[in-house]
């Protein structure tokens, strides 16, 4: 019996001594986010009584087993809650928040293996994982891919393949939705460049409006038949000195949508644009930003010439109520129910452009201030507010936002938000929805919150 237990703490000893040599490094972290809101005319509608107030909380924790320098794999998760709100209950998909907290919230984000190809520059990444080029004009999501980087210092290439929608679904290949992305980058000491060209099929048949995760993607009609075939091209270079940088970023999208009958999304082609420079003047106490936004739209009823991101494009232009801003809300798209006006859904800005200034103040190591100012208006007029069929009612300008937000950190990983927002609306904000015409306009929109944002 002794000699038996003596081999038996030989074994874990040995067992101790070897695994921890060969068992992978778990490393946590994440972030928690709750904001409480207020906010009223979000739709840009006068005629609606759509104030609300409410709370949010956003949870995220990233898993990473690190085998070694060369080898990992990742597992991030997120929980969306809106205080109060019961959701749809334990077996569906819900917010969750209410009484007992019964409900199924918990999604996963990421799912990814990374590694460097032995003997190679190439580190690929496989799996569901986040994307982001361009200041996400180009691509900013969770999206499952493959993906391919590739170091020769100083320049760096990107490539991947991306599943959107469909991938064979009932083995109708003419469902299948994919982009394929290649993007190389440059970077010196004080200037970085990149130029991006991505391919995007859509799905050919059925399927009405297709939306990839949190982002709008094209709008694909039932009546769709044949090829659907969109590209992107798009390019970014800055420079930053001692108090000055600077950036830009320009693109371009081309191909069609080979349908059949009038124009419409089913039958279209893709000939948009956009065009974004930020500068900013660093001084002792605080920085100075000016700031110049332009994406291309369709003159009203025709699709041609408004600007498209990719299925996934996700980008703050810098616009607290107009863009996604500090307190983003994937339930109040107001950006979306003005959809032909002045955006693709709530994160791809079309048919508006917007020149703002800025600034942020550090009165203490502790403590940021920001504030912006920003004129907003459509590139192309539309028929805000009314039937253009019986009246002339033609309008450009959104109006005016003011928005600002005072940043501090109470403890390293801890930060107070205090943000606010407010729009001096023009005749431009208003209802525009050629299906069904409401003899309204915009009135000033406002929002304000506050959050207290974790993160470890």
């Amino acid at each position: 019996m002794k000699r038996l237990l003596f081999c038996l703490v030989a074994l874990i000893a040995v067992v101790a001594l070897v695994v921890p040599s060969y068992a992978a490094e778990m490393k946590i972290n994440g972030m928690n986010h709750i904001r409480a809101i207020s906010r009223d005319n979000y739709d840009g509608n006068d005629d609606v009584d759509d104030n609300a107030n409410y709370v949010t909380q956003r949870f995220r924790m990233y898993f990473s087993s690190i085998a070694s320098e060369n080898l990992k794999l990742v597992y991030k998760n997120e929980i969306d809650i809106e205080w109060g709100d019961v959701g749809a209950g334990a077996g569906s998909r819900g917010d969750g928040g209410g009484l007992a907290a019964d409900t199924v919230n918990l999604e996963t984000k990421n799912i990814y293996v990374e590694f460097m190809v032995p003997d190679t520059p190439v580190k690929a990444t496989l799996g569901l994982q986040g994307i982001t080029l361009h200041q996400g004009w180009f691509f900013s999501n969770d999206v499952s891919a493959a993906r391919f980087d590739m170091n020769f210092d100083p320049i760096t290439v990107t490539a991947y393949w991306a599943g959107l929608y469909g991938m064979n679904v009932d083995n109708n290949a003419s469902d299948d939705s994919w982009q394929i992305v290649v993007s190389g980058g440059y970077k010196a000491e004080n200037m970085d460049a990149r130029l991006s060209l991505g391919y995007e099929r859509g799905p050919n048949e059925g399927g009405g409006t297709q939306f990839y995760g949190s982002g709008a993607g094209i709008d694909y009609d039932a009546a769709q038949t044949d090829d659907n075939d969109f590209y992107l091209l798009m390019g970014e270079f800055g420079m930053s000195f001692d108090m000055v940088s600077f950036n830009v970023i320009a693109g371009m999208n081309f191909g069609e949508a080979d349908g059949t009958g009038a124009a419409t999304q089913a039958n279209r082609k893709y000939e948009g644009y956009m065009f974004q420079a930020k500068v900013n003047l660093a001084l002792d106490m605080a920085t100075l930003r000016a700031q110049f936004v332009y994406a291309s739209g369709d003159k009203e009823g025709d699709f041609d010439e408004d600007f498209r991101g990719m299925a996934g494009m996700a980008v703050d232009w810098g616009s607290e109520i107009m863009a996604n801003g500090y307190f983003y809300d994937r339930d109040a798209r107001v950006r979306q129910i003005g959809g032909d006006m002045y955006t693709n859904g709530d994160e791809s800005p079309n048919n508006l452009w917007s020149v703002g200034v800025g600034a942020d103040f550090k009165p203490a190591d502790n403590t940021t201030i920001s504030a912006n100012v920003l004129y907003i208006a459509m590139v192309e007029e539309r028929s805000v507010g009314c039937d253009p069929t019986v009246d002339s009612c033609d309008e450009d300008t959104i109006g005016v936002e003011v928005n600002a937000r005072l940043a501090q950190k109470i403890y390293p990983n801890l930060t107070l938000n205090l943000v606010g927002a407010y729009l001096f609306a023009d005749d431009g904000y208003g209802d525009y929805n050629p299906d069904s015409w409401a003899d309204n306009s915009g009135d000033d929109a406002y929002q304000v919150g506050i959050g207290v944002d974790y993160s470890f």
